[in-house]
Protein backbone atom coordinates (compact mmCIF):
# COMPACT_ATOMS: atom_id res chain seq x y z
CA UNK A 1 0.00 0.00 0.00
CA UNK A 2 1.43 3.45 -0.93
CA UNK A 3 2.37 5.87 1.81
CA UNK A 4 0.39 9.07 2.40
CA UNK A 5 3.25 11.07 0.90
CA UNK A 6 3.19 8.99 -2.28
CA UNK A 7 -0.58 9.41 -2.61
CA UNK A 8 -0.35 13.18 -2.10
CA UNK A 9 2.37 13.56 -4.71
CA UNK A 10 0.37 11.55 -7.25
CA UNK A 11 -2.65 13.80 -6.65
CA UNK A 12 -0.45 16.86 -6.96
CA UNK A 13 0.97 15.68 -10.29
CA UNK A 14 -2.50 14.84 -11.58
CA UNK A 15 -3.87 18.24 -10.50
CA UNK A 16 -0.90 19.95 -12.18
CA UNK A 17 -1.51 18.04 -15.43
CA UNK A 18 -5.24 18.84 -15.35
CA UNK A 19 -4.45 22.51 -14.69
CA UNK A 20 -1.92 22.63 -17.52
CA UNK A 21 -4.47 21.17 -19.97
CA UNK A 22 -7.00 23.77 -18.84
CA UNK A 23 -4.44 26.56 -19.40
CA UNK A 24 -3.77 25.24 -22.92
CA UNK A 25 -7.51 25.11 -23.65
CA UNK A 26 -8.08 28.65 -22.37
CA UNK A 27 -5.10 30.04 -24.33
CA UNK A 28 -6.49 28.46 -27.52
CA UNK A 29 -9.93 29.95 -26.82
CA UNK A 30 -8.51 33.43 -26.22
CA UNK A 31 -6.27 33.21 -29.30
CA UNK A 32 -9.38 32.52 -31.42
CA UNK A 33 -10.80 35.80 -30.03
CA UNK A 34 -7.78 37.77 -31.24
CA UNK A 35 -5.65 37.73 -28.10
CA UNK A 36 -1.93 37.06 -28.07
CA UNK A 37 -1.28 34.68 -25.19
CA UNK A 38 1.80 33.80 -23.17
CA UNK A 39 1.61 31.10 -20.54
CA UNK A 40 3.25 30.99 -17.12
CA UNK A 41 4.58 34.55 -17.23
CA UNK A 42 6.32 36.08 -14.22
CA UNK A 43 5.02 39.41 -12.90
CA UNK A 44 6.93 41.29 -10.21
CA UNK A 45 5.02 43.10 -7.49
CA UNK A 46 6.05 46.13 -5.45
CA UNK A 47 6.01 44.38 -2.07
CA UNK A 48 6.40 40.66 -2.84
CA UNK A 49 9.96 39.33 -2.78
CA UNK A 50 9.30 36.73 -5.48
CA UNK A 51 7.43 37.35 -8.71
CA UNK A 52 3.92 36.01 -9.21
CA UNK A 53 3.36 33.32 -11.81
CA UNK A 54 0.51 34.33 -14.10
CA UNK A 55 -1.13 31.32 -15.78
CA UNK A 56 -1.93 33.28 -18.96
CA UNK A 57 -1.02 36.83 -19.87
CA UNK A 58 -3.08 37.89 -22.89
CA UNK A 59 -3.01 41.15 -24.85
CA UNK A 60 -5.29 42.55 -27.50
CA UNK A 61 -5.44 45.84 -29.36
CA UNK A 62 -2.90 48.23 -30.80
CA UNK A 63 -3.69 51.59 -29.20
CA UNK A 64 -5.61 50.53 -26.07
CA UNK A 65 -4.15 47.21 -25.14
CA UNK A 66 -6.06 44.81 -23.00
CA UNK A 67 -3.60 43.41 -20.47
CA UNK A 68 -5.49 40.36 -19.26
CA UNK A 69 -4.28 38.31 -16.29
CA UNK A 70 -5.92 34.89 -16.43
CA UNK A 71 -5.83 32.35 -13.62
CA UNK A 72 -7.01 28.81 -14.37
CA UNK A 73 -8.22 26.53 -11.60
CA UNK A 74 -9.07 22.83 -11.85
CA UNK A 75 -11.27 23.07 -8.75
CA UNK A 76 -14.20 25.11 -7.44
CA UNK A 77 -13.18 28.74 -6.98
CA UNK A 78 -13.94 30.18 -3.54
CA UNK A 79 -13.86 33.80 -2.37
CA UNK A 80 -10.43 33.41 -0.75
CA UNK A 81 -8.94 32.99 -4.21
CA UNK A 82 -10.65 36.19 -5.39
CA UNK A 83 -8.97 38.07 -2.53
CA UNK A 84 -5.59 36.52 -3.39
CA UNK A 85 -5.90 37.44 -7.10
CA UNK A 86 -6.96 41.02 -6.34
CA UNK A 87 -4.09 41.57 -3.89
CA UNK A 88 -1.56 40.04 -6.31
CA UNK A 89 -2.81 42.23 -9.18
CA UNK A 90 -2.71 45.35 -6.97
CA UNK A 91 0.86 44.56 -5.99
CA UNK A 92 1.92 44.15 -9.63
CA UNK A 93 0.05 47.29 -10.67
CA UNK A 94 1.87 49.32 -7.98
CA UNK A 95 5.25 48.12 -9.20
CA UNK A 96 7.34 50.69 -10.98
CA UNK A 97 8.01 48.80 -14.20
CA UNK A 98 10.57 51.23 -15.63
CA UNK A 99 13.62 49.43 -14.26
CA UNK A 100 12.20 45.93 -14.03
CA UNK A 101 13.62 43.00 -15.94
CA UNK A 102 10.73 40.59 -15.28
CA UNK A 103 7.86 42.35 -17.04
CA UNK A 104 6.88 45.71 -18.45
CA UNK A 105 3.14 45.41 -17.96
CA UNK A 106 0.48 45.45 -15.31
CA UNK A 107 -3.02 44.01 -15.67
CA UNK A 108 -6.07 46.09 -16.45
CA UNK A 109 -8.37 43.08 -16.70
CA UNK A 110 -8.58 39.98 -14.51
CA UNK A 111 -10.15 36.64 -15.40
CA UNK A 112 -10.68 33.42 -13.49
CA UNK A 113 -11.41 30.25 -15.42
CA UNK A 114 -12.41 26.98 -13.79
CA UNK A 115 -13.69 23.66 -15.03
CA UNK A 116 -15.43 22.96 -11.68
CA UNK A 117 -17.50 26.11 -11.10
CA UNK A 118 -17.62 29.01 -8.67
CA UNK A 119 -18.80 29.33 -5.09
CA UNK A 120 -21.65 31.91 -4.90
CA UNK A 121 -19.60 34.13 -2.55
CA UNK A 122 -16.73 34.07 -5.06
CA UNK A 123 -19.00 35.31 -7.85
CA UNK A 124 -20.36 38.15 -5.69
CA UNK A 125 -16.86 39.26 -4.76
CA UNK A 126 -15.65 38.94 -8.36
CA UNK A 127 -18.57 41.14 -9.47
CA UNK A 128 -17.46 43.81 -6.98
CA UNK A 129 -14.00 43.95 -8.61
CA UNK A 130 -15.32 43.43 -12.17
CA UNK A 131 -13.37 40.19 -12.54
CA UNK A 132 -14.41 38.00 -15.46
CA UNK A 133 -15.45 34.53 -14.25
CA UNK A 134 -15.61 31.78 -16.85
CA UNK A 135 -16.82 28.22 -16.38
CA UNK A 136 -14.95 26.06 -18.89
CA UNK A 137 -17.11 23.03 -19.45
CA UNK A 138 -17.83 21.87 -23.00
CA UNK A 139 -18.07 25.56 -23.87
CA UNK A 140 -16.84 28.72 -22.14
CA UNK A 141 -19.67 30.31 -20.15
CA UNK A 142 -19.35 33.68 -18.43
CA UNK A 143 -20.66 33.66 -14.85
CA UNK A 144 -21.66 36.76 -12.87
CA UNK A 145 -22.09 40.33 -14.10
CA UNK A 146 -19.00 40.54 -16.32
CA UNK A 147 -20.02 39.18 -19.71
CA UNK A 148 -18.18 38.61 -22.99
CA UNK A 149 -19.44 41.86 -24.56
CA UNK A 150 -17.99 43.92 -21.68
CA UNK A 151 -14.67 42.18 -22.18
CA UNK A 152 -14.68 42.95 -25.89
CA UNK A 153 -15.47 46.60 -25.11
CA UNK A 154 -12.39 46.75 -22.87
CA UNK A 155 -14.32 47.10 -19.61
CA UNK A 156 -11.46 46.64 -17.17
CA UNK A 157 -11.41 45.22 -13.68
CA UNK A 158 -11.58 47.58 -10.68
CA UNK A 159 -8.98 46.51 -8.16
CA UNK A 160 -6.81 49.56 -7.58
Amino acid sequence: MPTKTAVKSKRGVKAYEIGKKLEDRVATWLTKQGYICRKRVLARGKTAARPYEVDIYATKGIVFKHHLWVECKAHTVKRTFIHKLVESARDVKQMNNDDDDVQTWSPNMLMLVTDEGFDSDAVKLADKYKIYCVHANKTFEFVGKQKRNKMEDGDGSKFD
